[in-house]
This record gives structure tokens, sequence and C-alpha cells, in this order.
């Protein structure tokens, strides 16, 4: 594997980890508030945010650039793996509902606990599948058929952007929510 490949498809993968890590974190507040009780309003605005902000400023941009490169150099490749595009159009969307659903419980909006509970696992189930094609479908037929001055390209092309709760240093609006998921994932794990 080319180095270029490997460093960002890795970054992608790991990017798809921390995204599992806040998808766990989400359903357990979500059966909280599926069973009546108080879920971490903190952790569900920070996670709500961090969909909003995070995936559409770093993490599709640099998967776009992969999918444009596979489009111009091997069309027919593409086919196989759907209009990616769309797809992360349609996250955005299902991001900014969330946030929204979030928001209007933070505002004591009257919803019923099925309504939101509903959308939220829609929500989590889609980004779940997203993720599932791109790293059976979208990775594999991009390490196989793009070349290194292919995977240079794209990274001429990419501007740096560093990750705000995964980062070396949580950005300040996403430091509580990366203290919550640390101690939710330390109490799992000594449970």
């Amino acid at each position: 594997m080319e180095a270029n490949l490997a460093h960002l498809i890795e970054a992608l993968r790991e990017d798809h980890k921390n995204i599992s890590r806040l998808l766990d974190a989400f359903e357990r507040e979500l059966e909280l508030l599926a069973r009546a009780r108080a879920p971490d309003y903190e952790m569900l605005r920070g996670i709500a945010n961090y969909f909003c902000d995070y995936p559409d400023r770093c993490h599709h941009p640099k998967e776009n650039a992969v999918y444009e490169q596979l489009r111009a150099r091997y069309p027919g490749v593409v086919a196989t793996i759907g209009d990616l595009r769309r797809e992360h159009r349609d996250a955005a969307a299902r991001a900014q509902r969330f946030r929204d659903n979030v928001q209007a419980l933070f505002n004591d909006a009257i919803m019923s606990r099925e309504t939101v509970t509903s959308s939220a696992r829609s929500f989590i189930e889609a980004e779940r599948q997203h993720m599932k094609m791109e790293e059976e479908r979208f990775f594999p037929v991009a390490e196989q058929v793009l070349s290194s001055e292919d995977w240079q390209s794209i990274e001429d092309r990419l501007r740096s952007e560093r990750d705000p709760l995964f980062g070396e240093r949580a950005e300040t609006s996403f430091e509580s929510l990366r203290e919550r998921l640390l101690a939710w994932e330390g109490e799992r794990r000594s449970a």
C-alpha cells in the first residue's frame, strides 16, 4: 500500500471508529430517554453539534476528494459505489434534524418520547449503514485502483483540518463532550 494511501485511508477509518464511539454513547443516552429516564443532555447536545460540524468540515471533504479522483479516472468503478456526494448531503440533513430534535428537547418542546427515539434510531442506523458501505465498498475500491499519482493528487487538493473532538486537544466547544465521552467509556470498561 502506498504511503499516501495508507495515511489517508487510515485517517478515514480512524474517523469511522471515533464516529462509532459517539453513536454508541448516543444509543446509551437514547435508551435512557426511551425508558423515561434522564439522559445526559449536554452529551446529546455535544454529539449533535459534532455531527453537524466535523463530517462536513473535515471528514467528507477527504472522502469526496477520493471519490472525485475515482470518478475522473475510473468512471465505471464509481457505479459500484453509488453517489457518495448525495449520501454526504443526506447525512448532513440527518445531522441537522438530529440537532434540531436535541435542541427541541433542551427547549422543553412538546415532542413524544417515541418521536424522538424513533428519529434518533433512524439517524444512528443510517450513519452505521453509510460507514459500512464505505468500509466494504468505497475504501477497498479506492485502495485497489488508485495509483500513487492519484493519491498524491488527492493529498495536494486537501487542506489539513484537525478533528475538534478526537484530536490531540479538543476544541473549546467540544471539551465537555470529550470529558463526558471518556467518563462514559471508562464506566463501561469497569462495569
